[in-house]
């Protein structure tokens, strides 16, 4: 059995960061055709431009400190155990 003690915050950020950005372009994506749908065609390409940049720093934000508090938590109580295998 192997016990998971912490979390890196910079590597989760980092990762975050990316997934993020991925994210908010296909929300980016979709509020953009529903505006161009209604003639609202600025707000759907503020949109697809905008949503990226929220979207990879709320989530990259949320997630580090849910890593930070995980650390906090692990050493204060014990980290996660896992158990694994060889195959």
């Amino acid at each position: 059995m192997k016990k998971l003690s912490s979390i890196g915050v910079a590597s989760v950020f980092r990762i975050s960061l990316v997934l993020g950005a991925a994210t908010g372009v296909l929300y980016g994506f979709m509020i953009m055709i529903s505006s161009f749908l209604d003639r609202q065609y600025l707000v759907g390409v503020i949109a697809f431009f905008l949503a990226p940049v929220l979207s990879c720093m709320m989530i990259a934000l949320a997630n580090a400190l849910m890593a930070w508090i995980y650390n906090q938590a692990a050493a204060r109580l014990g980290g996660i155990e896992i158990e694994s295998e060889d195959i």
